[in-house]
């Protein structure tokens, strides 16, 4: 108590003045209208700088539950655009509709690592959530992996920054086929190889899945050719690649469920010597 009363009269001219000038004011605003007006002014110019602030904050509480929503219409408009892309399975005049066999699931990235020559990358979706392995992985402008191994609520997925890892590509305008091998180096350059030197080809061509696996529906874009060499003793072009994505910066992505293929791994079990 005795603090109280010794900052009181510590402070006691900041205080006087204080209760004089809200004295003053309300007085005038009541005697006056003009005054009035000008402290109503005033008066609502610091409530909504203040309210702006307030909804500020309840912006950025809300904002987690803001990206969730969004990335839930991610989803489905991601499915919308590899349907879109995917090729047609029967001919038109038997009317059929067109087999698009992927389900979407959304996800996030807790871990990528790009340090390593073989680099691995954690999800936050698990069996709870009906991730299996070998799904593909892709984001909203590329592919990122395919999942290796799988616990109740996280998935471990091998990162397209894996020297080991082989993407089945092919081009927009050719229909030549090839693999996608990371270089080790910089995390958007990749090699293109298998691609035999009869195929027309040229700088700036766009790479896209081949839809040749399981993992990927044919047509996702994942990028250009900026090094092309054509070597005649083997037959094949040497050739490099610019991802239009950069894979250790992903932070949203969407897990691939091919509904059809235990069938397909069974039956490329069957022809296998």
């Amino acid at each position: 108590m005795q603090r109280i009363i010794n900052a009181l009269v510590q402070f006691r001219n900041p205080i006087l003045y204080f209760f004089l000038l809200g004295f003053s004011l309300l007085f005038l605003s009541s005697r006056s209208s003009f005054h009035q007006n000008k402290i109503g002014e005033l008066g609502f110019y610091f409530s909504s700088g203040l309210y702006k602030f307030s909804n500020s904050i309840n912006q950025y509480f809300d904002l987690k539950e803001k990206n969730r929503i969004l990335h839930q219409e991610n989803t489905q408009l991601k499915a919308l655009a590899l349907k879109k892309n995917a090729p047609f399975i029967y001919d038109a005049y038997l009317g059929n509709p067109k087999r698009f066999p992927f389900k979407i699931r959304n996800a996030n990235v807790i871990k990528n690592s790009l340090l390593n020559q073989r680099n691995y990358i954690i999800i936050d979706k698990g069996t709870e959530d009906g991730v299996q392995t070998e799904m593909g992985v892709i984001t909203s402008n590329g592919i990122l992996g395919i999942v290796k191994s799988v616990s109740k609520k996280y998935a471990s997925v091998i990162s397209l920054l894996h020297q080991d890892l082989k993407i089945n590509v092919r081009f927009k305008h050719s229909d030549a086929f090839g693999s996608l091998v990371w270089k080790g180096k910089s995390p958007t350059e990749f090699s293109v190889e298998d691609i035999v030197s009869s195929a027309q080809l040229q700088l700036g061509d766009t790479i896209v899945t081949g839809g040749m696996s399981s993992y990927f529906p044919y047509g996702i874009p994942l990028g250009t050719i900026t090094q092309l060499e054509n070597d005649i003793n083997s037959g094949f072009y040497m050739m490099t690649a610019e991802l239009f994505e950069n894979p250790s910066e992903v932070y949203a992505a969407y897990v691939i469920e091919n509904k059809f293929k235990e069938e397909i791994d069974f039956l490329n079990k069957e022809v296998k010597p």
